[in-house]
């Protein structure tokens, strides 16, 4: 009798693990891995050909991610992520491919039972070679309908970085409408010299739009971050830096309303020389 009773629970046991693996698997992710790879080694390649791989492949990981969602409805955040990293970093493991480095995914509000949920899917995709769109930059809004678990790209954006090593971090979330800020910064891949050319972004996804909010592309050296007000970003003033000008730096803070979703720059300081 005891041994029928193990029999029927381990038989048990296995199904319930059988309905879980057939319900909510993690994608092998092998495959696009080795396409990545294969499109960002420096090989001698015709650079039209090497761009339309890339956005073939951009178009193909974007396939993977509603794939993804829509064979493990519960998913996390960051195991969502932790995939993109074994397809966008395959010669890396994952402590130096992780949190400090794209790709990410942004949202403030992942799953529940309910309505719908937004999210951004922020990552580049080296394309092997140095200057002018060696590299595509990925910018991608999603929607999740929590109910039924379908999914759907919405909305993609950021080429205006393609060619830049790149950089993001989400400034906030709002809700009814959808908008999730993303600020993205980054400085010409290959430049060199006492000022690299390089630019700051912050974009509002959008339910069916990825927009512009706030651009700055005019200077050099630039880094940024998110604060508690909104955004901040370090520049060179390109003209002042070869005039070999003291004071060629400049730090401004821009401030978010979240009520009415505009912003505005507070700061704007002029570094004294050293």
């Amino acid at each position: 009798m005891l041994r029928k009773l193990l029999t029927l629970l381990a038989l048990f046991t296995f199904a319930c693990f059988a309905k879980a693996a057939e319900t909510g698997k993690l994608l092998p992710t092998a495959s696009l891995a080795a396409e990545v790879k294969q499109v960002s080694s420096p090989i001698s390649e015709p650079l039209e050909l090497r761009r339309s791989k890339g956005l073939r492949l951009q178009k193909e990981i974007s396939g993977f991610v509603i794939a993804q969602m829509q064979s493990m409805r519960e998913i996390s955040q960051e195991q969502l992520r932790a995939q993109l990293q074994a397809i966008l970093c395959p010669d890396s493991d994952t402590s130096s491919c992780d949190c400090n480095q794209p790709p990410y995914v942004f949202s403030n509000t992942w799953g529940g039972r309910r309505g719908t949920s937004q999210f951004v899917v922020a990552y580049a995709l080296y394309l092997g070679f140095l200057g002018p769109q060696s590299s595509i930059t990925v910018l991608e809004g999603y929607e999740r309908d929590n109910s039924t678990g379908a999914i759907r790209r919405t909305a993609v954006g950021g080429s205006e970085f393609d060619g830049y090593f790149v950089d993001f971090q989400m400034v906030h979330q709002f809700y009814r409408p959808p908008e999730i800020w993303v600020l993205t910064w980054g400085n010409v891949l290959g430049a060199s010299g006492r000022g690299v050319r390089g630019r700051a972004t912050v974009y509002r996804v959008k339910s069916e739009a990825v927009e512009v909010a706030w651009n700055d592309a005019k200077h050099d050296n630039v880094t940024a971050q998110r604060n508690a007000l909104g955004w901040e970003v370090d520049y060179g003033d390109h003209d002042l830096i070869y005039g070999y000008d003291p004071k060629p730096y400049f730090f401004d803070v821009y401030a978010v309303n979240h009520q009415k979703r505009t912003f505005s720059r507070i700061v704007h300081h002029h570094y004294a020389p050293d």
